[in-house]
């Protein structure tokens, strides 16, 4: 059953001074593609992207960093409700934190809603999965989804990457899930799969354990914060079949 239309389709990024607004033109595409997915969906017009151009959107957030310290660095939150108002909401981003705990979820999650595949204010999926890392973990740690096939997804915040072994070369590299696993098709991901700074293959729960295990590096990525470092766990209270 369809939530009510009560949400917005979400795009998240970051502006500093030396990139300006990182991936802009991405996050449009990304946002008309989730309003087309969506739209198809309801049975009533919704979700109008007259106003979500790169250009237009671009001059809303030039004209509240005017506003700010230009020599700081934002986050950049645009919103899409389904009556088509487009807002852009610009607020300081504070200092990155050490590497956050990125602990595998207790049980898996299904992964063929749209509101998977599309970024909105409606995240159950991600919420629910929060509410299942025990409340002894840090603020701040995130949850490593994987769906009913033992294959992991993302992050309730960010895509995954893990080190593994190159089965072409030999080497280790890092490889993310594909999109058919079950999760948001990232903007960052899409720039590191497109520059070679990642790869992408299936992972199923047992080689993310290995990784643990052999203590290879795991690694998250979105716009904010970019690629960056997670302490990765696995739950000794983890049932997997």
């Amino acid at each position: 059953m369809l939530p009510d239309l009560s949400f917005s389709i979400l795009e998240t990024t970051v502006y500093t001074p030396d990139k300006g607004v990182f991936l802009l033109d991405q996050h449009i595409m990304r946002m008309r593609e989730s309003a087309r997915q969506l739209s198809e969906l309801y049975t009533v017009p919704c979700f109008s992207c007259a106003d979500v151009e790169s250009d237009h959107v671009r001059d809303i957030i030039a004209a509240q960093i005017d506003h700010c310290d230009s020599h700081h660095t934002y986050r950049v939150r645009m919103l899409l409700s389904h009556t088509g108002q487009l807002s852009v909401q610009v607020t300081p981003e504070p200092p990155a934190s050490n590497d956050p705990i990125l602990v595998l979820d207790c049980q898996p999650t299904r992964t063929d809603s749209v509101f998977v595949r599309c970024k909105t204010t409606h995240r159950l999926v991600y919420t629910d999965a929060v509410l299942r890392i025990p409340e002894h973990y840090a603020q701040g740690t995130q949850v490593l989804l994987y769906n009913e096939q033992g294959m992991i997804t993302e992050g309730n915040i960010a895509n995954v990457a893990v080190s593994m072994p190159d089965t072409l070369t030999g080497q280790m590299a890092l490889f993310t899930p594909p999109v058919s696993a079950g999760l948001l098709p990232g903007t960052m991901r899409q720039h590191l799969l497109d520059t070679g700074q990642i790869k992408e293959a299936p992972i199923s729960v047992d080689q993310f354990k290995l990784a643990v295990h052999n203590r290879w590096p795991v690694m998250c990525m979105n716009s904010v914060r970019g690629l960056y470092a997670v302490s990765p766990v696995v739950r000794e209270d983890i049932a997997i079949n």
